[in-house]
């Protein structure tokens, strides 16, 4: 495998990461939740992708995050009649620990400058808000949680240098008939350049069964805009590490114009799925790239590289990874794509073969 990597380090200029295997402490794969998709990441999987190059090092923003302590901590007795108990806590302390258990929230919890973590079996129930989780400033950590049948997004980050680790966010938009978003998490830049690099890592998170009954045109109402994770309109700088979106009515994930010129690739993405996307109006695309320079003139342009190693697409309605007439340059590595109408649509992917890690559709 050490072959392979100085290769793709040789051709893609990627920034090396000098260390060996035996001076870097790598996160531990802890025992996963019941009941979803994400797999972890162990640390043959992490010096993989660190000498690949991520330059955001989100191992060890995972490993700083596990050593935190002194939370405070509240449980779901502590929030029983108070509307909005979880961000009257984050107001109060910057690290934040729930208890297992359910909680309602009818605001969006607003993360700044905060580490928001549940214990296990943490299920926010959303369903009487736009937004479960808004996040500010930055950094931030959000940990260890399920959000659940939010209005319009599960996440949404308008954060810098944050992480985002374990999170799943299921069936955003499905119980409202106002909605024109329904993503699972969202990640859109506003034309700033200082701002729209993020700075992000997004490990080990979900997003599924997201739906949208209104639009703002006829091919995105009725499911045609709600992607799993959504980066757009300049966002950039993030990297996405055993991410997976399936059953979403739109894409899986959509760049569309996102992404700003620099050095390294704008997004990057290890280890990660995109299946059975697409219902109703929605197009079913795995991975939809970014779009083409003739579309939405005013909203800016695709920029920066995409980087994608070890992941899969299968039986998405449309493409499994579209380039949707992107300029930009997709890195594709080591990929699978199956059962979709067309696999790969003007992606080139080069076959790696001594990872056993890769993933492969077979597995979901």
């Amino acid at each position: 495998m050490i072959r392979i990597l100085k290769l793709i380090l040789l051709s893609l200029f990627f920034h090396e990461i000098g260390f060996s295997q035996e001076m870097v402490r790598f996160p531990s794969n802890e025992t996963l939740p019941n009941e979803v998709t994400y797999k972890g990441i162990n640390s043959e999987q992490w010096l993989t992708i660190n000498k690949i190059g991520d330059p955001l090092n989100c191992s060890d923003r995972v490993l700083k995050f596990q050593k935190i302590n002194n939370f405070k901590i509240i449980s779901p007795l502590d929030c029983e009649n108070k509307i909005d108990c979880i961000n009257e806590f984050l107001k109060e302390h910057k690290l934040v620990k729930l208890k297992s258990g359910n909680y309602k929230i009818n605001n969006p919890i607003t993360l700044s400058d905060n580490v928001l973590v549940g214990e296990k079996n943490v299920f926010i129930d959303a369903s009487n808000s736009t937004r479960g989780v808004i996040m500010t400033g930055g950094p931030n950590i959000l940990a260890n949680l399920r959000i659940d049948h939010a209005k319009d997004i599960g996440v949404e980050v308008y954060s810098k240098n944050s992480l985002i680790y374990r999170v799943v966010a299921s069936n955003t938009g499905v119980k409202s008939n106002t909605t024109t978003a329904g993503h699972g998490f969202s990640v859109q830049g506003w034309g700033n350049k200082e701002f729209d690099n993020y700075s992000l890592c997004i490990v080990s998170a979900e997003a599924f069964n997201g739906y949208n009954v209104n639009g703002g045109s006829k091919t995105t109402k009725n499911g045609g805009n709600a992607d799993g994770f959504q980066i757009k309109y300049g966002a950039s700088d993030v990297t996405l590490i055993d991410t997976h979106a399936h059953h979403n009515s739109d894409d899986g994930y959509d760049f569309w114009k996102g992404g700003l010129e620099s050095e390294n690739p704008a997004i990057r993405i290890f280890y990660s799925s995109a299946n059975s996307n697409g219902k109703r109006n929605g197009d079913g695309n795995g991975f939809k790239f970014g779009s083409s320079n003739n579309y939405q003139k005013d909203r800016g342009k695709d920029a920066g590289d995409r980087f994608i190693y070890g992941s899969v697409a299968c039986k998405n309605r449309a493409k499994g990874f579209d380039r949707n007439k992107s300029p930009t340059k997709i890195i594709s590595l080591g990929n699978q794509a199956r059962g979709n109408k067309e696999n790969f649509k003007r992606v080139s992917n080069k076959k790696v073969k001594d990872d056993p890690y890769l993933l492969k559709c077979k597995m979901f």
